[in-house]
């Protein structure tokens, strides 16, 4: 499964450290710092949940586990608002 951010109605840039996107859809700002900012990149080009969890592992050094229960719960909060897409 490819997890993918939608890309109707939605903006985004990254700044220094920081994803500030736009929501047009339901005209919500959001500020994504942390794992979720190096994340949020993969899913623009769509990305498997395994892809995710390598891309933490490797980018803060913690285990598998955690990074795979980081990444469900960022992958649940961005499907939650509709930015996702099958």
């Amino acid at each position: 499964m490819t997890l993918r951010l939608r890309t109707e109605e939605l903006s985004w840039r990254k700044i220094d450290e920081e994803i500030v996107a736009l929501d047009g859809r339901r005209s919500d700002y959001l500020a994504i710092n942390g794992s979720g900012a190096l994340l949020w990149p993969l899913l623009v080009d769509g990305a498997t949940p395994e892809q995710l969890v390598s891309a933490l592992v490797n980018g803060y050094g913690i285990d598998e586990s955690r990074a795979a229960a980081d990444t469900a719960a960022f992958v649940s909060a961005l499907s939650d608002q509709g930015l996702l897409v099958a």
